[in-house]
Protein backbone atom coordinates (compact mmCIF):
# COMPACT_ATOMS: atom_id res chain seq x y z
CA UNK A 1 0.00 0.00 0.00
CA UNK A 2 1.31 3.51 -1.07
CA UNK A 3 1.98 5.82 2.17
CA UNK A 4 0.72 8.46 0.56
CA UNK A 5 -2.97 7.45 -0.15
CA UNK A 6 -5.89 7.06 1.91
CA UNK A 7 -6.18 7.50 5.44
CA UNK A 8 -3.20 6.23 6.79
CA UNK A 9 -1.05 8.58 4.13
CA UNK A 10 -2.69 11.83 5.39
CA UNK A 11 -1.86 10.65 8.88
CA UNK A 12 1.73 9.70 7.92
CA UNK A 13 1.99 13.87 5.99
CA UNK A 14 0.50 15.87 9.51
CA UNK A 15 2.70 14.02 11.68
CA UNK A 16 5.87 14.70 9.75
CA UNK A 17 4.51 18.00 9.05
CA UNK A 18 4.23 18.40 12.75
CA UNK A 19 7.80 17.42 13.63
CA UNK A 20 9.23 19.94 11.04
CA UNK A 21 7.10 22.23 12.40
CA UNK A 22 8.68 22.02 15.92
CA UNK A 23 12.06 22.52 14.65
CA UNK A 24 11.08 25.51 12.88
CA UNK A 25 12.26 29.10 13.63
CA UNK A 26 11.17 31.99 12.63
CA UNK A 27 13.28 35.19 12.12
CA UNK A 28 12.59 38.75 13.13
CA UNK A 29 12.51 40.18 10.32
CA UNK A 30 9.07 38.28 9.19
CA UNK A 31 7.12 39.23 12.53
CA UNK A 32 4.41 41.56 11.54
CA UNK A 33 4.77 45.68 12.05
CA UNK A 34 2.74 46.70 15.02
CA UNK A 35 1.91 49.97 16.29
CA UNK A 36 1.25 51.69 19.49
CA UNK A 37 -1.22 53.96 18.50
CA UNK A 38 -3.37 50.98 16.98
CA UNK A 39 -3.45 48.74 20.14
CA UNK A 40 -6.47 48.40 21.83
CA UNK A 41 -6.30 47.75 25.29
CA UNK A 42 -9.13 45.71 27.10
CA UNK A 43 -11.21 47.53 29.78
CA UNK A 44 -11.43 45.81 33.46
CA UNK A 45 -13.80 43.68 33.85
CA UNK A 46 -15.19 44.07 37.06
CA UNK A 47 -14.84 47.76 37.15
CA UNK A 48 -12.76 49.62 40.05
CA UNK A 49 -12.53 48.79 43.50
CA UNK A 50 -15.01 50.44 45.82
CA UNK A 51 -13.94 51.94 48.62
CA UNK A 52 -15.83 50.95 51.73
CA UNK A 53 -16.53 52.23 55.06
CA UNK A 54 -14.23 50.83 57.96
CA UNK A 55 -15.70 48.07 59.84
CA UNK A 56 -17.35 48.77 63.36
CA UNK A 57 -14.22 47.22 64.74
CA UNK A 58 -11.78 49.11 62.93
CA UNK A 59 -13.43 52.11 63.98
CA UNK A 60 -12.33 52.07 67.88
CA UNK A 61 -8.33 53.11 67.93
CA UNK A 62 -8.24 55.73 70.92
CA UNK A 63 -8.66 52.99 73.83
CA UNK A 64 -6.48 50.27 75.45
CA UNK A 65 -9.38 48.03 76.51
CA UNK A 66 -11.14 48.55 72.86
CA UNK A 67 -13.17 44.71 73.13
CA UNK A 68 -15.75 46.16 75.28
CA UNK A 69 -16.57 49.46 73.23
CA UNK A 70 -16.62 47.64 69.97
CA UNK A 71 -19.57 45.33 71.76
CA UNK A 72 -21.33 48.40 72.30
CA UNK A 73 -21.09 49.49 69.17
CA UNK A 74 -22.43 46.31 67.65
CA UNK A 75 -25.22 45.94 70.21
CA UNK A 76 -26.66 49.49 69.29
CA UNK A 77 -26.44 48.80 65.98
CA UNK A 78 -28.61 45.17 66.45
CA UNK A 79 -25.97 43.90 64.27
CA UNK A 80 -24.45 39.95 65.68
CA UNK A 81 -21.50 40.76 68.10
CA UNK A 82 -18.23 38.91 66.39
CA UNK A 83 -17.21 35.61 68.60
CA UNK A 84 -14.00 37.04 69.58
CA UNK A 85 -15.43 40.16 71.09
CA UNK A 86 -17.77 38.48 73.89
CA UNK A 87 -15.24 37.26 75.64
CA UNK A 88 -14.59 39.62 78.75
CA UNK A 89 -11.13 39.61 79.05
CA UNK A 90 -11.01 43.67 78.84
CA UNK A 91 -13.08 43.57 82.20
CA UNK A 92 -10.60 41.13 83.93
CA UNK A 93 -8.02 43.06 81.97
CA UNK A 94 -8.92 46.88 83.39
CA UNK A 95 -9.81 45.37 86.86
CA UNK A 96 -5.99 44.27 86.81
CA UNK A 97 -4.76 47.30 85.40
CA UNK A 98 -6.63 48.95 88.58
CA UNK A 99 -5.01 46.80 90.90
CA UNK A 100 -1.55 47.13 89.30
CA UNK A 101 -1.94 50.90 89.55
CA UNK A 102 -3.25 50.82 93.59
CA UNK A 103 -0.31 48.35 94.40
CA UNK A 104 2.34 50.90 92.79
CA UNK A 105 0.92 53.96 94.24
CA UNK A 106 0.90 52.48 97.71
CA UNK A 107 3.97 50.35 96.99
CA UNK A 108 3.33 47.39 97.65
CA UNK A 109 4.73 44.35 94.96
CA UNK A 110 3.18 44.03 91.92
CA UNK A 111 2.68 40.47 91.90
CA UNK A 112 1.94 37.48 94.07
CA UNK A 113 4.75 36.78 96.54
CA UNK A 114 6.24 33.60 97.39
CA UNK A 115 5.75 31.59 99.71
CA UNK A 116 9.68 30.13 100.73
CA UNK A 117 11.57 32.59 102.43
CA UNK A 118 15.36 32.54 101.77
CA UNK A 119 17.87 34.46 103.81
CA UNK A 120 20.97 33.99 102.73
CA UNK A 121 20.75 33.29 98.46
CA UNK A 122 23.40 31.72 96.92
CA UNK A 123 22.98 33.21 93.34
CA UNK A 124 25.48 35.27 91.25
CA UNK A 125 23.19 37.70 88.94
CA UNK A 126 25.44 39.94 87.08
CA UNK A 127 23.91 42.96 85.24
CA UNK A 128 25.41 43.63 81.68
CA UNK A 129 25.88 46.76 79.73
CA UNK A 130 22.42 46.40 77.43
CA UNK A 131 22.80 46.40 73.62
CA UNK A 132 22.15 49.07 70.91
CA UNK A 133 18.04 47.71 70.57
CA UNK A 134 17.46 48.15 74.10
CA UNK A 135 15.95 51.17 75.17
CA UNK A 136 16.85 53.01 78.93
CA UNK A 137 13.92 51.69 80.27
CA UNK A 138 15.42 48.08 80.06
CA UNK A 139 17.90 46.55 81.97
CA UNK A 140 20.02 42.67 81.20
CA UNK A 141 21.38 40.53 83.60
CA UNK A 142 23.27 37.16 83.58
CA UNK A 143 21.65 34.62 86.11
CA UNK A 144 21.91 31.24 86.67
CA UNK A 145 20.15 28.74 84.24
CA UNK A 146 18.03 27.38 87.60
CA UNK A 147 16.60 31.27 87.53
CA UNK A 148 13.17 31.22 86.32
CA UNK A 149 11.00 34.52 85.09
CA UNK A 150 9.48 34.32 88.84
CA UNK A 151 12.80 33.97 90.51
CA UNK A 152 14.65 37.34 89.24
CA UNK A 153 11.31 39.30 89.70
CA UNK A 154 11.31 38.43 93.59
CA UNK A 155 14.84 38.60 93.56
CA UNK A 156 15.22 42.33 92.26
CA UNK A 157 12.31 43.13 94.43
CA UNK A 158 12.94 41.84 98.41
CA UNK A 159 17.09 42.98 97.21
CA UNK A 160 17.13 46.00 95.09
CA UNK A 161 13.40 47.31 95.32
CA UNK A 162 13.25 47.09 91.90
CA UNK A 163 10.17 46.54 89.58
CA UNK A 164 10.22 43.81 86.96
CA UNK A 165 7.27 44.75 85.11
CA UNK A 166 8.06 42.22 82.05
CA UNK A 167 10.50 39.63 81.89
CA UNK A 168 12.32 37.59 78.58
CA UNK A 169 14.57 34.82 78.75
CA UNK A 170 17.60 34.27 76.51
CA UNK A 171 19.11 30.79 76.83
CA UNK A 172 22.37 31.18 74.51
CA UNK A 173 24.46 28.62 73.88
CA UNK A 174 28.56 28.79 74.42
CA UNK A 175 31.41 29.14 72.38
CA UNK A 176 33.89 26.23 70.68
CA UNK A 177 37.07 25.86 72.61
CA UNK A 178 40.17 23.89 71.67
CA UNK A 179 41.80 21.61 74.43
CA UNK A 180 45.44 21.92 74.86
CA UNK A 181 46.11 18.40 75.82
CA UNK A 182 44.45 16.25 72.87
CA UNK A 183 43.46 19.39 70.51
CA UNK A 184 39.81 18.51 70.70
CA UNK A 185 36.99 20.93 69.83
CA UNK A 186 34.32 21.39 73.19
CA UNK A 187 31.34 23.34 73.97
CA UNK A 188 31.41 24.86 77.55
CA UNK A 189 27.95 24.82 79.80
CA UNK A 190 25.22 27.17 78.45
CA UNK A 191 24.11 30.12 79.99
CA UNK A 192 21.00 32.38 80.36
CA UNK A 193 20.16 35.95 79.84
CA UNK A 194 17.25 37.82 81.11
CA UNK A 195 16.02 41.47 80.07
CA UNK A 196 13.75 43.38 82.46
CA UNK A 197 11.43 46.57 81.58
CA UNK A 198 11.51 48.96 84.38
CA UNK A 199 9.32 51.89 85.31
CA UNK A 200 12.69 54.76 85.63
CA UNK A 201 15.19 54.67 82.90
CA UNK A 202 18.69 53.87 83.58
CA UNK A 203 22.12 54.64 81.45
CA UNK A 204 25.09 53.51 81.94
CA UNK A 205 27.88 55.86 83.27
CA UNK A 206 31.01 56.58 80.52
CA UNK A 207 34.18 54.86 81.78
CA UNK A 208 37.03 57.21 82.60
CA UNK A 209 39.73 57.86 79.98
CA UNK A 210 42.36 55.63 82.32
CA UNK A 211 40.09 52.60 82.23
CA UNK A 212 39.92 52.72 78.76
CA UNK A 213 43.47 53.01 78.16
CA UNK A 214 43.89 50.16 80.86
CA UNK A 215 41.42 47.84 79.07
CA UNK A 216 43.24 48.81 75.50
CA UNK A 217 46.93 47.22 76.77
CA UNK A 218 45.61 44.58 78.70
CA UNK A 219 43.87 43.24 75.14
CA UNK A 220 46.69 43.52 73.54
CA UNK A 221 49.22 41.48 76.24
CA UNK A 222 46.62 39.21 75.73
CA UNK A 223 47.27 38.88 72.18
CA UNK A 224 50.43 39.05 72.18
CA UNK A 225 49.77 36.41 74.86
CA UNK A 226 48.62 34.21 72.57
CA UNK A 227 50.52 34.75 69.82
CA UNK A 228 53.49 33.87 71.61
CA UNK A 229 52.18 30.74 72.65
CA UNK A 230 50.54 29.04 69.64
CA UNK A 231 51.73 25.52 68.52
CA UNK A 232 51.60 23.63 64.92
CA UNK A 233 50.26 25.72 62.40
CA UNK A 234 48.82 28.60 64.13
CA UNK A 235 52.95 29.93 65.27
CA UNK A 236 53.39 33.03 63.42
CA UNK A 237 50.41 32.90 61.47
CA UNK A 238 49.42 36.45 62.15
CA UNK A 239 53.22 37.82 61.38
CA UNK A 240 54.45 36.31 58.40
CA UNK A 241 51.28 35.96 56.57
CA UNK A 242 51.72 38.08 53.32
CA UNK A 243 54.80 40.28 54.76
CA UNK A 244 52.43 42.27 57.92
CA UNK A 245 48.97 41.69 58.73
CA UNK A 246 49.93 41.86 62.63
CA UNK A 247 53.28 43.69 63.31
CA UNK A 248 55.37 41.54 65.99
CA UNK A 249 55.86 43.24 69.34
CA UNK A 250 59.57 43.74 70.48
CA UNK A 251 59.71 42.49 73.98
CA UNK A 252 62.73 42.75 76.25
CA UNK A 253 64.86 40.21 77.46
CA UNK A 254 65.57 41.55 79.84
CA UNK A 255 64.72 41.14 83.59
CA UNK A 256 65.03 44.60 85.41
CA UNK A 257 65.31 43.97 89.38
CA UNK A 258 62.93 45.75 92.47
CA UNK A 259 65.92 48.03 93.55
CA UNK A 260 66.67 49.00 89.90
CA UNK A 261 63.11 49.75 89.07
CA UNK A 262 63.29 51.82 92.73
CA UNK A 263 66.51 53.81 91.67
CA UNK A 264 65.16 54.83 88.51
CA UNK A 265 61.82 56.15 89.69
CA UNK A 266 63.74 58.03 92.75
CA UNK A 267 65.68 59.56 89.57
CA UNK A 268 62.88 60.80 87.55
CA UNK A 269 61.31 61.83 90.28
CA UNK A 270 64.22 64.33 91.27
CA UNK A 271 64.27 65.26 87.33
CA UNK A 272 60.92 66.53 87.26
CA UNK A 273 61.71 68.55 90.49
CA UNK A 274 64.68 70.00 88.77
CA UNK A 275 62.31 70.79 85.79
CA UNK A 276 59.55 72.28 87.89
CA UNK A 277 61.58 74.32 90.14
CA UNK A 278 63.94 76.00 87.05
CA UNK A 279 60.42 76.45 85.11
CA UNK A 280 59.19 78.58 88.17
CA UNK A 281 62.33 80.59 88.73
CA UNK A 282 62.10 81.41 84.93
CA UNK A 283 58.42 82.94 85.35
CA UNK A 284 59.29 84.71 88.66
CA UNK A 285 62.44 86.82 87.08
CA UNK A 286 60.47 87.46 84.01
CA UNK A 287 57.08 88.62 86.20
CA UNK A 288 60.29 91.09 88.38
CA UNK A 289 61.80 91.73 85.02
CA UNK A 290 65.43 90.38 85.79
Amino acid sequence: MNPSQGLLGSIWHHSIQSIRGLRYKASARKYPTVFVDDVVLDKPRYGFRKERQPLLSQSVTDSVFPAEEIRKLYIEQDKPVPIKFRSRSDKIARRNLEKYADEIASGEAHFKLGQKQVYLPKARIALLRSNAKHTPYQAKFLVPRNFNKLDLRDYLWHVYGLRALNITVQLLHAKFERSMTDMGRYRGPQYKKMTIDMEEPFVWPQLPAEAKSFSETIENQTDIIEIKNSLGSDKDKQTNAFDGLYKKPVLPNKFITKSFKQEAEKKMNKYNETVTLKSNKDLVNQFLGY
